[in-house]
């Protein structure tokens, strides 16, 4: 696995943690990540987590 490609899954196992742990908004966890555009994270995450992070909050707190 390429280091790009380890970091990124790091960071998105991060802000998996940060969605369902606290209320921050999700640009506030994506700047807090490293990540400029929101958007971009946004993407990514889907990417990677196959949610948006919008919907992997919502569906991981009514697990909980």
């Amino acid at each position: 696995i390429l280091p790009k490609i380890y970091l990124d899954r790091l960071k998105l196992q991060k802000a998996a943690e940060m969605l369902t742990a606290s209320e921050l908004s999700i640009a506030a966890i994506a700047s807090e990540l490293g990540y400029v555009d929101q958007y971009h994270f946004s993407r990514r995450f889907k990417a990677v987590m196959g949610f948006s992070p919008k919907r992997y909050r919502r569906e991981i707190s009514s697990v909980l």
